[in-house]
């Protein structure tokens, strides 16, 4: 049996799950529209600052994480959703 190795450490993933949902609040206030999934907003025009002392996956993690506890919804691909990817 391989044994598990922690990719952050439990403090960085803790820090990472509240920029993540941070940043989901902001940019859903912002607009007014449901929470992104805050991993979409990695390395977009709309990513909030919150998130910009983070890897990407930092982030990824921290929304795995996140969807575990149900804190957060399982990312849908918007192509499995019907919408047009351009």
């Amino acid at each position: 049996m391989a044994a598990y190795r922690d990719r952050i450490s439990p403090e960085r993933l803790i820090e990472s799950a509240e920029a993540a949902l941070a940043a989901a609040e902001e940019i859903a206030r912002e607009t007014g529209q449901p929470r992104p999934y805050p991993l979409d907003l990695m390395g977009s025009p709309a990513q909030p600052a919150v998130l910009c002392n983070f890897t990407r996956e930092e982030i990824e993690e921290a929304c795995h994480f996140l969807v575990r506890l149900g804190e957060l919804a399982p990312r849908v691909d918007p192509e499995v959703r019907g919408e047009r990817i351009d």
